[in-house]
């Protein structure tokens, strides 16, 4: 499924940006990719995704929580020592904001890859109330019998319909003993 048609606007501005860093390596255009050109600087190989915004947002978190698949496919990006992940996001009014994606953190940047001191948040965002799961991790309903049976509530009975053929396989019912 595709999330809306492709940021092309803000493809071609942020190539334009990431050409004065360094070399740029556009990559091909596919299902599931997750970054769409690699910055190869001096000291460090860098793998960008870019996303537009269609509502313009200032605030970093709601950028973030915005974005949130988005950054968790480049995070699935490995790191070493000279490679980075960046996430890169165009308002409607044309300005970017730029990310750092760490192992554990996500830091602000600016347009030439120094980082902005005070932008700092955790990789593991604060989930939206939609995405919370419905039943707590680790617990499956079949196998607890206080979540499939809660007190005081038996199941009703439910007759099932023999399958054609299963009666020739099956015992024989035996009729309810009749009080004398």
């Amino acid at each position: 499924m595709t999330r809306g048609r492709p940021p092309l606007v803000a493809l071609k501005e942020a190539h334009l940006i990431a050409m004065k860093r360094g070399q740029v390596m556009p990559v091909s255009e596919g299902r599931g990719d997750h970054f769409h050109f690699i910055l190869f600087t001096e000291n460090r190989v860098t793998f960008i995704k870019v996303k537009r915004m269609l509502s313009d947002i200032s605030d970093v978190k709601e950028i973030l929580q915005d974005y949130e698949r988005e950054i968790r496919h480049l995070a699935r990006v490995p790191l070493n020592a000279v490679d980075a992940r960046e996430f890169w996001v165009r308002s409607p009014r044309g300005t970017f904001h730029f990310f750092l994606i760490g192992k554990d953190r996500i830091l602000g940047l600016q347009a030439d890859g120094s980082v902005m001191t005070g932008i700092e948040y955790p990789l593991e965002l604060m989930p939206k109330a939609k995405d919370a799961p419905a039943l707590p991790a680790g617990r499956i309903p079949a196998a607890d019998p206080a979540m499939v049976h809660p007190a005081g509530k038996d199941p009703a009975v439910v007759q099932t319909p023999a399958l054609p053929g299963a009666e020739k396989d099956a015992p024989p019912e035996q009729a309810p003993a009749q009080e004398g």
